[in-house]
């Protein structure tokens, strides 16, 4: 689908050909069956994640080789908007050939990068960067159900934002890469402080340091 077919003007130049293409056809959208697992002598994974801050959510298919532990295939389906859609097909495609240890390892800032035609422009807009932080969640939740343990024996970072999901490093990343200079800004790219706002200052819904 051409771009001036959907929208006219900067707001859809701000979409890298990768995000405008993946959307439009992902290659890893679909469902691994049990059948399937089988013929390729994996074990199914399936992990469910949702966004409760944007209502997206995303099912993540994992054939997974117990041998060597390595992820022989990933598909995903996912429920929201088209940078949701291709960021999950991005996220499918980094976890194929790795092993779950080495999949929890991706986060959102990859994905965002694999989306990009050139590596100094950004593949979204601020306002869709959000849209790629289920992919670190997800992965997560796959690898534990695949483990056997909690989800959350995998967070290594410290979560600013619960609500959003936005760890401490990836907000740093985010600040230097795009050269933030405000909390606006970071809240544009990432959505953290964008809701219950107590990352940013007391009276929301946690409590923080």
């Amino acid at each position: 689908m051409a771009k001036n077919s959907l929208i006219s003007g900067s707001i859809w130049d701000e979409y890298s050909n990768q995000v405008v293409n993946r959307m439009n056809n992902p290659k890893h959208q679909g469902e691994i069956t049990e059948e399937k697992a089988a013929e390729l002598g994996a074990k199914l994974i399936v992990a469910d994640f949702g966004a409760e801050s944007c209502g997206d959510a995303v099912r993540l298919y994992w054939a997974v080789d117990e041998n060597t532990d390595k992820i022989l295939e990933s598909k995903f389906k996912s429920f929201g908007c088209g940078t949701a859609i291709a960021s999950s097909d991005v996220m499918a495609e980094l976890c194929i050939g790795k092993t779950v240890d080495e999949a929890v390892k991706i986060t959102n800032i990859d994905v965002e990068f694999a989306l990009r035609d050139t590596p100094d422009i950004p593949a979204v807009p601020p306002q869709k960067m959000h849209c790629s932080v289920m992919a670190y969640d997800v992965i997560k939740k796959a690898a534990a159900e695949y483990k056997g343990v909690d989800m959350e024996s995998f967070e290594e970072e410290q979560i600013v934002c619960e609500c959003a999901r936005v760890s401490l490093a990836t907000l740093k990343e985010v600040i230097k890469i795009n050269d933030l200079k405000t909390v606006e800004e970071i809240t544009d790219y990432t959505k953290a402080g964008a809701f219950c706002k107590s990352c940013i200052k007391p009276g929301g819904h946690e409590a923080k340091d």
